[in-house]
């Protein structure tokens, strides 16, 4: 997700010094979205506090590195989105803006 992303932002550099085309596919919900799920389980809503993240433009990260990027707002602009990303041959971001929703997890007995 997006809060990852920010600590593996640079290997976009190593990638594009050695060719290495791909597409990496960032959920971005501008929240530490498992941290959060974690505070409100545990702690209650009132207690989830510091998750919160801008609706960054990984996309232009990937351009400033000297690859390839693409906003995606709409769940129908996938596709065609990655599609041009594949053809330019880069290393590449596809920055998908998401709803925020609890991942799914084991009932506690």
């Amino acid at each position: 997700g997006d809060g990852t992303f920010g600590f593996h932002s640079s290997e976009l550099d190593t990638a594009v010094r050695y060719q290495l085309p791909f597409i990496g596919v960032v959920g971005n919900d501008a929240c530490w979205n498992a941290e959060y799920q974690i505070q409100i389980r545990e702690y209650g809503q009132e207690r989830a506090k510091g998750c919160e993240l801008l609706p960054s433009r990984y996309d232009q990260v990937a351009l400033a590195f000297g690859g390839a990027g693409e906003l995606v707002t709409d769940a129908l602009d996938v596709l065609p989105a990655a599609q041009r990303l594949q053809a330019k041959g880069l290393p590449a971001i596809l920055n998908i803006l998401i709803e925020g929703l609890p991942a799914p997890n084991l009932k506690r007995s």
